[in-house]
C-alpha cells in the first residue's frame, strides 16, 4: 500500500515539476500519450473493473445503476475542472482555483480509493479476479494522472504569479489519490463500512473512468474524422490492457 501511495503521488508531482522547470508541454507527443492512456483506462475498466464488480454479491442492476451515477457525477465534476483531468488546458476557465482544486482532488481521491482489495475478499477462489491494487489498475491511473498533472500545472502557472504557489497547489492535487487509498484501506479493513458500500464506491469510480476515457476519444477527434495514427495508438492501448489482464 505504501509503495502504491508513493507512486500515485509521484505520478502527479514529477510531471508538474518537469513542466515547472522546463516549460515544455510536449505537444503532439503528449496528445498521443493521452489517447493511449484513455484507451488503456477504458479497456481496463471494461475487462477488469466492471467484471470484477459483477462477481461480487451485489445485485447486478444496482451495480449498473452505480456505474451510471459515477459516469454522470464525473460530468458534473468536469464542469468545475474545465477538462484538466482529461489533460486539456483552458487558461481562461471561468471557475476559481479553489473550485478547480476541490473538484480535481475529489476526482483524484475517488480514483485512489479503488486501489484497495476490500471488495474481493468474499469472492470464491475459482471466480475471484486479482485484487484492486494490481499493477494493471495502478498503471492505468498513473498514465491518466501524468497528462492531468501537466495540464493542471500549466493552468496554475497562468493563475499564480509565483511558481512556488503554483507548485504548492499541484502538490495538494498529488496528495489526494494517496489519501483516497489510505482512507479506503482504513475504512474497509477497520470494518467501518459494510462491503456493500465499498462496492458502490468502486462502481461509481468505474463509471467516472468510463466518462473520462470516452471524453478523451471524443475530444481528440472533434470532427468525427478517423485519424489513423490516433486510432492505431488507441488500439495499441486497448491491446496493452488486454495483455496486462492476461499476464499480470
Amino acid at each position: 500500500m505504501i509503495v502504491n501511495a508513493i507512486i500515485l503521488f509521484l505520478s502527479a508531482a514529477i510531471p508538474g515539476a518537469v513542466l515547472l522547470r522546463t516549460g515544455l508541454m510536449f505537444g503532439q507527443r503528449m496528445q498521443l500519450f493521452l489517447v493511449f492512456a484513455g484507451a488503456y483506462l477504458f479497456s481496463v475498466t471494461i475487462i477488469h473493473l466492471i467484471p470484477d464488480l459483477f462477481l461480487s454479491n451485489e445485485n447486478p442492476f444496482n451495480i449498473g445503476l452505480y456505474v451510471l451515477i459515477g459516469f454522470f457525477l464525473q460530468k458534473v465534476i468536469e464542469n468545475f475542472t474545465s477538462g484538466v483531468e482529461h489533460g486539456h488546458v483552458h487558461a481562461h476557465a471561468e471557475h476559481s482555483v479553489v473550485y478547480l482544486l476541490v473538484a480535481l482532488c475529489l476526482h483524484s481521491f475517488l480514483e485512489g480509493s479503488i486501489m484497495t482489495d476490500s471488495i474481493h475478499s468474499n469472492h470464491s477462489p475459482e471466480l475471484a479476479y486479482e485484487h484492486g491494487s494490481s499493477p494493471k489498475i495502478l498503471l492505468g491511473i498513473v498514465m491518466h494522472k501524468i497528462p492531468a498533472a501537466v495540464a493542471l500545472m500549466a493552468l496554475l502557472l497562468n493563475r499564480f504569479k509565483l511558481k512556488f504557489q503554483a507548485y504548492s497547489a499541484l502538490l495538494i492535487f498529488a496528495l489526494a489519490s494517496p489519501l483516497g487509498l489510505f482512507v479506503s484501506e482504513f475504512m474497509s479493513h477497520g470494518n467501518l463500512l459494510p462491503e456493500k458500500y465499498m462496492i458502490i464506491f468502486f462502481a461509481i469510480v468505474a463509471g467516472s473512468f468510463l466518462q473520462i476515457s470516452t471524453t478523451i476519444f471524443f475530444e481528440t477527434d472533434p470532427n468525427h474524422k478517423l485519424n489513423w495514427l490516433r486510432f492505431g495508438v488507441s488500439v495499441f492501448g486497448a491491446l496493452c490492457a488486454v495483455l496486462a489482464q492476461l499476464v499480470i
